[in-house]
């Protein structure tokens, strides 16, 4: 039995809603009276527009929720959009999430990475200085050149040496590679591919001179957990100044370690770390 618009807020729909999508012919009411011009909705009426509603909250346009409607209820190009939304908000809070890290805070954490293709560059380094300019030399060509850079993870650099981990950290004439994540639809062929997999990871908040503490922290937990490294480890920076540059001896820096890892007991093989 068709109902009328004042009875459709029962089902939580109000009456300007019905209006809208009706003149977006999107619905059609069931039944309008002659004399008063009276409109009246059926169940299925309801339904669609519900329907209608999870789609516009879903982020779907009126013409793509019409497309859906009437043309076959194709959803998958819709999907990855909102998945690949759904991903850049994901690290979005989690970025902000590591910009509150405490001072003194060493914790470990267990992270998934993403597989990551990249263009590098090693350098053997003077000191921490020396390092930041030629990354950032190393950026400023491929931007120059109309390399695209990845917005699905930061640039990072790789520390290609087992000493970090092993209680040393030096700070001057240390080897260090600048990593830069590209489009994987447009990688070149001289990218590296750094696999998915497991990681541990350290956000350290305090001058880049005392970030041995995070190491030692990492290597403890390896030790304790039965974790053996499976790449070298790598560095995100994530406090920067306005014109670009990194202040090393800055308590407010955050230095993000990330460590992949595998278990020991399902290694085979040589318990040496692997390059990328």
């Amino acid at each position: 039995m068709p109902f009328s618009a004042a009875q459709s807020a029962v089902c939580g729909i109000s009456i300007d809603t019905l209006r809208f999508y009706e003149t977006k012919a999107l619905i059609t009411p069931a039944h309008i009276d002659p004399e008063s011009g009276y409109r009246y909705y059926s169940r299925e009426n309801m339904l669609r527009l519900r329907t209608i509603l999870g789609l516009k909250d879903a982020g779907l346009s009126l013409s793509e929720i019409r497309d859906y409607l009437d043309g076959g209820k194709h959803t998958e190009k819709k999907i990855a959009e909102l998945t690949e939304r759904r991903d850049l908000l994901s690290r979005a809070i989690e970025n902000l999430q590591i910009r509150s890290t405490a001072p003194g805070d060493l914790t470990v954490r267990e992270i998934e990475l993403p597989e990551r293709l990249c263009l590098c560059r090693t350098v053997k380094a003077r000191d921490g200085a020396h390092a930041l300019a030629v990354i950032g030399e190393f950026y400023d060509e491929l931007i120059h050149a109309g390399v695209p850079i990845s917005r699905a993870w930061p640039e990072f650099c790789e520390y290609p040496d087992n000493e970090l981990l092993k209680g040393e950290f030096p700070v001057t004439n240390f080897t260090v590679t600048a990593c830069l994540p590209v489009d994987k639809n447009n990688a070149q062929p001289e990218v590296v591919r750094y696999p998915a997999g497991r990681a541990l990871v350290v956000n350290y908040k305090g001058s880049y001179y005392d970030l041995w503490k995070a190491y030692a922290a990492l290597r403890r937990y390896i030790d304790e957990n039965g974790y053996i490294p499976s790449g070298y480890p790598q560095e995100i920076y994530l406090e920067i100044e306005a014109d670009g540059s990194v202040r090393l001896d800055e308590t407010c820096n955050i230095t993000r370690i990330i460590v992949p890892v595998k278990e020991m007991d399902k290694e085979k093989q040589n318990i040496g770390i692997k390059e990328a």
